[in-house]
């Protein structure tokens, strides 16, 4: 019995990686992006500068949260699409509630709190293959292999790497050689990859329904471990899925540091000249 558990939970770890580590990697340095990118403004234009693009990135991120909403069958009860506050730092919100006796709905916790990235993402792909097609990198098309993860966690990093590199290229191409259309593109995808990655309160109210699905993936593996069968069964279909959507978030990965470039370099110029100090985006 103790070799079952301990082989359940063992897929079960395997599991979580693969559906939510890369993301969560992505997540956590878009996360971070954000906030030099917010810290850079705030130490040179105020409070004020929040608008510069918040007026756009912000009601993108709260009607992603507003969809995921009525996809889980949440009951929405205010949305406020852009609405700073300056003492909370908030932007705007959606507020809602769910039934705790629904599982269904508990799981849509985690996946109302991470709702910006992946609509975020999604439109930021959208808007650039269809302006700039063929120019993106494509979905990524290495799974992560339970039964050999060492080697297919290289091989999906020269992947990722190589989908950067590709991704860089396309933007600094729209940069270096502007039109107004690309420069009027590059605003407005700066603005929505700036605001896209999930706050620290959308991430604690993520923490529950990942709870839940970590606790059905155990579930899971156990009855696989118990029947002798293979967890393989749960990694090969959502194998597709996954190359898609970090193929998307690595886009807006790429958008967000090339965004951080654009605002920093002339934010720190500005604060050098006024203050004769370099400008410390991390606090």
């Amino acid at each position: 019995m103790i070799d079952i558990l301990l082989n359940a939970s063992k897929n079960t770890l395997i599991h979580l990686v693969l559906l939510f580590g890369l993301t969560g990697l992505i997540t956590a340095v878009m996360f971070l992006l954000q906030r030099m990118i917010c810290i850079s403004f705030s130490k040179t234009t105020g409070w004020g500068g929040v608008y510069f693009t918040g007026w756009i990135g912000t009601p993108i991120h709260e009607l992603g949260h507003a969809l995921f909403c009525v996809l889980f069958g949440h009951k929405i009860q205010e949305v406020a699409l852009f609405k700073p506050d300056k003492s909370s730092g908030v932007l705007g919100y959606v507020r809602h509630s769910y039934d705790p006796k629904s599982v269904y709905q508990k799981v849509g916790n985690f996946f109302i709190g991470i709702a910006p990235l992946l609509t975020g993402s999604a439109i930021l792909f959208l808007l650039f293959d269809t302006f700039f097609h063929g120019s993106v990198a494509p979905e990524l098309r290495s799974g992560l292999d339970i039964n050999n993860i060492n080697t297919s966690v290289s091989t999906v990093y020269a992947e990722v790497m190589s989908g950067m590199k590709q991704n860089f290229n396309a933007i600094s191409t729209s940069v270096t050689k502007p039109t107004i259309t690309s420069v009027l593109l590059v605003y407005v995808m700066a603005s929505i990859s700036v605001h896209m990655a999930p706050s620290h309160i959308d991430l604690k109210n993520a923490l529950s329904g990942f709870g839940l699905i970590a606790g059905m993936i155990f579930i899971f593996n156990l009855v696989m471990a118990i029947t002798g069968s293979s967890a393989v069964l749960l990694a090969t279909p959502v194998t597709g899925f996954l190359g898609k959507l970090h193929g998307i978030l690595l886009f807006g990965l790429a958008l967000t540091m090339a965004a951080f470039i654009l605002f920093y370099v002339p934010l720190a110029l500005y604060y050098f000249f006024k203050s004769k100090r370099i400008l410390n985006p991390l606090f």
